[in-house]
């Protein structure tokens, strides 16, 4: 069974976002801080990480990096209601995985999940 973790502060997304996903049989954990994902992250080794780009501690940068350096087979998702054009080409530079621009739908989360577990 596949493990997916949520960084994400957007309580309603996040809600969303996992029940969807606990419906199709992943095993799904969430964070709402920087800190919190970084914690999980090391706990659960997911194969895939949707990881926001603003958190309240610190930037998603922090938790792709933990994610890089700590889990290097995790694929990961950077997801942002915004495009800061500086923090997406450092993300990329970093190795992410795969990107979403809120809002999106559930059914461009499997594709990309799809994706990446190919």
């Amino acid at each position: 069974m596949k493990k997916i973790l949520i960084v994400d502060d957007e309580a309603g997304i996040v809600e969303e976002v996992k029940g969807f996903l606990e419906e199709e049989g992943y095993v799904v954990r969430t964070a709402d801080t920087a800190k919190q994902g970084i914690r999980i992250l090391e706990e659960m080794q997911p194969e895939i990480v949707f990881i926001d780009v603003k958190l309240p501690d610190a930037s998603g940068i922090e938790v792709l990096k933990a994610s890089k350096e700590k889990c290097p087979k995790t694929k990961t998702v950077m997801v942002t209601g915004y495009v800061d054009q500086n923090l997406m080409d450092e993300a990329e530079s970093l190795g992410r995985d795969s990107f979403l621009q809120k809002p999106f739908d559930l059914i461009r989360v499997a594709e990309e999940i799809e994706r990446l577990t190919i």
